[in-house]
């Protein structure tokens, strides 16, 4: 009786830890400070249009005028375009005012809240 049990709790062991990824993925607003909110006149760098998140690199000017580089988080492409994103939102160079939640502990990441183009169209995610 217990050898036909074993493959059972095999495959539920092996189950249990391929599910520990996902997990971690959809814990990650743990990664941001989200009782903060920094805004920082930037320049892009990189715009990715992709799944799971589409992501913006952008240069800021820091404390003391020295350029930091981010790189932060937005939604899929999918929720994007609900609230009119397109994959040419952005492009390097353009010069934008980016707000955003930004990483734990003064990693240069961050989650997006709001992008202020230069024309002053603005384009948000929720």
């Amino acid at each position: 009786m217990s050898m036909k049990l074993i493959p059972i709790f095999a495959i539920s062991v092996g189950l249990s830890l391929a599910s520990i990824p996902a997990l971690a993925h959809h814990g990650g607003t743990s990664l941001y400070d989200l009782e903060k909110v920094t805004t920082a006149k930037a320049t892009v760098t990189q715009f990715v249009w992709a799944n799971p998140h589409c992501e913006i690199s952008f240069d800021a000017a820091a404390d003391g005028g020295k350029v930091k580089h981010w790189t932060i988080e937005a939604h899929p492409p999918n929720i994007l375009v609900t609230h009119g994103w397109t994959r040419k939102a952005l492009n390097p160079g353009d010069a934008v005012t980016i707000t955003f939640h930004p990483g734990q502990n003064g990693v240069a990441t961050g989650r997006l809240i709001k992008v202020m183009m230069a024309d002053g169209r603005e384009l948000d995610q929720d």
